[in-house]
Formats: C-alpha cells, structure tokens, sequence
C-alpha cells in the first residue's frame, strides 16, 4: 500500500434556510438514525477471514466504526467515521482497503452504497416530519468550524 485511506462517510443535508439550529426532537432524529446506521455497519462489517492473523489482532477495523452528528446551523450531517490502525512500528490506518475475499470494490463502498438506499430516506423522511412539526420554534444560532479531512465521501441531500 502506498498511502493509507482513514474512512468517513459523510450524510449531509443543507438546512441554510432554517436559519436555527436544530430543536433538541429534530435532534434526537438523526442521532437515532446515527445508531441504526452503526448498528447495520458493526452486522455487516463481519464474517472476515482472517489467515495466519492472530485472534487478538482480529478485528480492529470492525471496532473502529464512530459515528456523530453536526446539527447547529448550515449543513447538518451524520458523519461515520472508521480510522483503524494497523499493528507494527508505523501503524497506518487501513479501513479504506478492507475487501472481501473475491471482491473488486473495498467494503466501505458497499456499506456506503447500503447507507445511500437503505438508511438515507428514512432518514430525510423523519427528519423533514419533525422539522416541519417544529417549524415556528425558535433556537439560538451557533457557529461551527469547518470540517477539515482528508479523504472522504460525501453525500449532498436537497429537501
């Protein structure tokens, strides 16, 4: 490997319009879907084979699945992240190569695809539901840094 790939898949929305951060309910929405995607991600990031790796070095990549939420003002987004760490002198981060045996594309590609289909409607649906519930309450703007990242995906979502 020439260089080393740290994974973050980032679902992002453009709520510029709102003008308010998100009430604690439109909240509580995307850290709930945060979860569901975790919980499908830490299902399906298994089954690995692993020959001639010892079982305390076994699935480091499977653990390192993070996820959180930016939900203050502009761009709100659910960002999961996976920066494993190899084992040795130089740990590098490695996430970004994981591929099953056979398989053409990495794993986080296929469960970046699965979050796009399966998780990000449901998703929009809920979290359009409560805002439009809570449409007149008010909320104190905050300012939030930039993100600053290196390798990413990105996912632009238009309500």
């Amino acid at each position: 490997m020439a260089d080393s790939v740290d994974v973050e898949i980032k679902i992002e929305f453009d709520g510029r319009e709102l003008d308010r951060q998100l009430s604690a309910t439109e909240s509580e929405v995307m850290q709930d879907h945060r979860k569901k995607m975790l919980l499908y991600i830490d299902r399906a990031w298994a089954g690995w084979q692993y020959k001639g790796i010892p079982p305390d070095r076994q699935g480091r990549s499977g653990e390192a699945w993070t996820g959180y939420e930016q939900t203050t003002e502009g761009i709100r987004e659910i960002i999961i992240e996976n920066e494993a760490r190899s084992y040795g002198k130089n740990p590098r981060p490695y996430s970004g190569y994981v591929k099953r045996s056979g398989a053409t594309v990495e794993e986080y590609k296929v469960v970046y695809q699965k979050l796009l289909q399966s998780f990000v409607p449901a998703l929009i649906e809920d979290l359009e539901s409560e805002i439009a519930r809570n449409l007149d309450t008010p909320g104190p703007a905050k300012k939030v840094r930039r993100n600053k990242t290196s390798t990413q995906r990105t996912i632009n979502i238009e309500g």
